[in-house]
């Protein structure tokens, strides 16, 4: 999606954390896990705000504390969201010009 650059936002708050979360209970460690074969220790949180879904938080116990994953368990929805290549640098760039849609050249 093509979109002027002024239009770009810093990462909606994520990196600033401007979000309370008041709506999460208090962490609970439950039982450790391997997550990818990494040792992890597992922190579950609820959010009341979602019908009392919930986080867990694998969190690795070997070096650095690195959040391994999260997985999100609701009353309508599932997700598992993975982290890796920790250190490592990344390989950005932008796409093709032809990978890039432009909203003004479609029909609403």
């Amino acid at each position: 999606m093509k979109a002027p650059a002024s239009e770009a936002k810093e990462g909606n708050g994520i990196p600033k954390c401007t979000w309370d979360f008041a709506s999460f209970g208090a962490a609970t460690k439950v039982t450790p896990a391997k997550i990818n074969g990494i040792p992890a220790i597992a922190l579950v949180v609820t959010d009341e705000a979602d019908k009392g879904g919930s986080y867990t938080f694998h969190i690795a116990t070997g070096g650095k504390p690195y959040i391994l994953n999260v997985v999100y368990k609701g009353a309508d929805y599932y997700n598992t969201t993975s982290f890796s290549a920790f250190d490592k640098p990344m390989d950005v760039r932008p796409p093709a010009k032809t990978d890039i849609l432009d909203p003004s050249s479609t029909s609403h």
